[in-house]
């Protein structure tokens, strides 16, 4: 179960991660005005994944209160979802931060 929970978390990263760069991430790139605030899309990657996290219900907290069989156990809810959401979002700019060390774009 733990590493299903890790591919998912994984792909979550990745699917957050497309969608903001895919959208807005070449813009703030390339277009001169929007440049000096390229620092927004670590919130819109925060929007994205809160925004995914809670469409799929997605609560690693509770998944892992689960896994861990505790005692009572963590039901899944929004608080859950958003902090899933929030993770999600941070680790996607993990990811970017890391396709843009290895792989910078040539303009």
């Amino acid at each position: 179960m733990l590493a299903s929970l890790v591919i998912i978390l994984f792909l979550a990263f990745l699917v957050t991660e497309g969608i903001v760069e895919y959208f807005l991430g070449q813009a703030f790139l390339r277009v001169p005005v929007l440049t000096p605030y390229g620092w927004l899309l670590m919130y819109v990657s925060a929007a994205v994944g809160i925004g995914l996290a809670c469409y799929y219900q997605l609560d690693l907290v509770a998944l892992l209160s689960q896994y861990l069989q505790m005692s009572p156990p963590i039901l899944s809810g929004l608080i859950g979802e958003i902090l899933t959401g929030l993770a999600v979002g941070r680790g996607a700019n993990f990811v970017h931060d890391i396709i843009s060390k290895f792989f910078p774009v040539k303009v």
